[in-house]
């Protein structure tokens, strides 16, 4: 632990300021001098006590002259999706604007700037009623970049510089991809980003991650990685090729490598590999694509791309792993538990390892989603159509497979691309919530379309990419770029002694959870104060977008006080504890007025940095009186409330404060510090990401 310390004289300043910020709202985001890469912009501001309604302001200039947003409302997050321009800079405010009239003083300005369009999306629809809610988001490889689009083509997200391509995402809105590193020798490390694009989690790139990333349910991340093996060159029209070069290319010698596929799962935490399947485990060798042409690559790359492992899903149900196998034309659905095949469907190849599906005449298919029945929905890229459906040229089509048992499988619906939307590469087929399928192919210069059960297009997007400078990898429908997003509301706010208090003289306190994000959320929320009044049990409430929850404590166990008993509420959305919000409040058993007198704050608990950290974080505190009385105090804790250190325990005299925390041997997760002085605490909360 390092601890600095430099006194610094008392100034009438400091109180002045301490008064003004429990008055006015304390602007949380977007931060100061931010840059944004999304023009949906979320502000968020700290409760003021004794408000009922806020005002928002936002203008093109810093004398709010302009103005482009004013609006009134009863939470601390407003959501604006229609008021703000890429390539601008924009100033906000907020004040207490009560129903009674009651307006308090605007709040500081903060400035933010909107970054750069990046994509050029055109659309084409004619009913907007027949469409599936939500936005687009899709990745574009070789110019590598992702963005989201709304149903006009307007670009309202992007990846800015950070060369991210989206692969996928999931019900709880998070959004896996990779990104080019051309200082790696594995260039794609994959990662779980988010609109921030920072980076919330990164496989450790010990090996050549392609293609897809996802979470599973207990919270630790799969991939599929690439493996080599020395294999026999098989006989074929490309045998003269490889014995001008010197090879035996007798189909027997092992003398050429192959490129096979590894699914692995990483702990979330340590990034250890904690399970894996790997290929030239359990398929046969003398499977192998002869007719799509990849031997003939195999004499350019002088390494054959034997299975092409390019999706995968986990299906908590069964407990299964569906994989995509490109090269062999194959879906294979892996048990979790043991590691062995249940099944293979589709083309039949020598060893008889398929199982069934050989007359589906899917082939390179790409993309993988399970759905509720258990049917496979995927994007038959159709490379091999000519041979397999008898096509006249090469055809792509969206297919949904269905699926009971062997004996019985068929395609349930099936959308033809015409052949100039042919995509002999990446694309895919995403099932959505209104029975519509969003159909994404780099045919056309990258093209999505949504098409209903009847096979119409009720919406077609022109992604204008174009081979070899960019191609659409994937586009996925989703509810919106705010999948989590909540306040809280402490209800019967006060100030007592410069800080947000309540009275507790009936016994009960409540706080209010606003879910302001675009999907169903469960929170875990849990009160602690020191004297021990409440149940500190953690409990689990779901809400619905747009709707609330009130979680109220009472207990019998109040007694009287003549100082303040502090509590600290957490909610934490359980897919997304980086998330996780406190709310710091004094409780007192005696009335509080609405003009209590204000004192100022004897010290000063400022933001660690970094944050996120890895492993190591600056923690800076100010002392403003001559000294504390009593004892002060620095703790840690994760997010159970469990104690993890205590940095400080004592009197310390006036000045400003700097602690290194290290948290080498510390999971990763939200952690929280806070100060604590006689009857007053501040708390910080902080991110660890290994």
């Amino acid at each position: 632990m390092t601890l600095n310390y430099h006194y610094k004289s008392m100034k009438h300043l400091i109180f002045i300021t301490s008064i003004l910020s429990i008055l006015n709202a304390d602007l949380i985001q977007p931060t100061n001098y931010s840059a944004l890469y999304h023009t949906y912009v979320q502000f968020e501001w700290e409760q003021i006590p004794s408000t009922d309604r806020y005002q928002l302001m936002v203008s093109n200039n810093d004398s709010f002259t302009d103005v482009v947003i004013n609006v009134t409302d009863q939470t601390l997050v407003y959501i604006d999706r229609e008021n703000i321009e890429w390539s601008s800079q924009y100033y906000w405010k907020v004040r207490k604007h009560n129903l009674d009239g009651d307006i308090g003083s605007w709040s500081e300005v903060f400035t933010f700037t909107t970054t750069q369009q990046k994509s050029d999306v055109t659309t084409v629809f004619s009913n907007e009623v027949d469409i599936s809610n939500g936005v687009t988001i899709f990745g574009s490889f070789f110019n590598y970049y992702s963005a989201v689009v709304d149903i006009n083509g307007n670009e309202i997200w992007n990846s800015g510089n950070e060369n991210l391509v989206f692969y996928n995402t999931n019900a709880d809105g998070d959004l896996f991809g990779c990104y080019l590193d051309n200082t790696s020798d594995n260039n794609l490390p994959g990662v779980e980003f988010d609109i921030d694009n920072e980076f919330l989690w990164e496989e450790p790139n010990d090996e050549f991650l392609h293609h897809d990333l996802i979470q599973l349910p207990n919270g630790n991340y799969m991939g599929v990685v690439s493996v080599s093996q020395i294999g026999p060159i098989p006989i074929g029209s490309w045998t003269p090729l490889f014995q001008g070069l010197g090879y035996m290319a007798d189909g027997v010698t092992p003398e050429f490598p192959w490129v096979g596929d590894k699914i692995v799962e990483w702990d979330k935490d340590t990034k250890e590999v904690v399970w894996s399947w790997n290929t030239f485990d359990y398929y046969d060798m003398q499977d192998f694509d002869n007719i799509g042409g990849t031997w003939d690559q195999a004499f350019i790359d002088q390494q054959y791309d034997w299975t092409h492992v390019n999706a995968l899903a986990y299906h908590e149900e069964t407990n299964s792993v569906y994989i995509s196998v490109r090269h062999l034309s194959r879906i294979t659905n892996i048990d979790y538990s043991t590691g062995d095949i249940i099944w293979n469907m589709g083309h039949e190849f020598p060893s008889g390892d398929v199982d069934f599906g050989h007359d589906l005449g899917f082939s390179f298919q790409h993309s993988v989603q399970i759905l509720e029945n258990g049917n496979i929905v995927t994007f038959d890229n159709g490379n091999l159509s000519e041979i397999f459906m008898g096509t006249n040229e090469p055809t792509s089509r969206a297919i949904e497979i269905g699926y009971t048992d062997f004996e019985d499988v068929m395609i349930v619906w099936e959308y033809v691309l015409p052949t100039d939307l042919f995509g002999f590469a990446s694309g895919n087929n995403q099932k959505l919530e209104n029975g519509n399928y969003l159909i994404t192919t780099v045919g056309g210069g990258g093209t999505t379309l949504e098409v209903n059960a009847n096979g119409d297009i009720v919406w077609e997007a022109d992604l204008n990419l174009s081979l070899p400078s960019g191609a659409v990898y994937r586009a996925m429908r989703i509810p919106g770029i705010f999948p989590v997003a909540f306040s809280i509301i402490t209800h019967d706010l006060h100030t007592h002694e410069s800080d947000p208090s309540v009275s507790v003289e009936d016994s009960t306190v409540a706080f209010e959870i606003h879910n302001e994000g675009n999907i169903a959320v469960t929170y875990e929320y849990s009160l602690v104060d020191d004297e021990g009044w409440f149940d500190s049990a953690t409990q689990e409430v779901l809400i619905e977008p747009g709707e609330s929850y009130i979680a109220e404590y009472s207990s019998d166990q109040i007694s009287d006080l003549t100082f303040a008993n502090p509590m600290v509420f957490t909610v934490t959305p359980t897919e997304h504890s980086h998330l996780s919000k406190i709310t710091n409040v004094n409780a007192y058993t005696f009335p509080l007025a609405i003009n209590d007198e204000i004192f100022p704050n004897t010290f000063e608990l400022f933001e660690p940095y970094p944050n996120p950290f890895n492993p190591t974080t600056t923690i800076r505190f100010s002392v403003e009186t001559s000294s504390l009385v009593g004892t002060a105090s620095l703790r840690i804790f994760d997010i159970t409330g469990r104690l993890v250190e205590t940095m400080v325990e004592g009197e310390l005299q006036a000045g400003e404060y700097e602690i290194v925390w290290n948290a080498y041997n510390q999971p990763s997760g939200v952690y929280f510090i806070r100060f604590s002085s006689g009857l007053k605490s501040q708390t910080r909360k902080i991110l660890l990401i290994k």
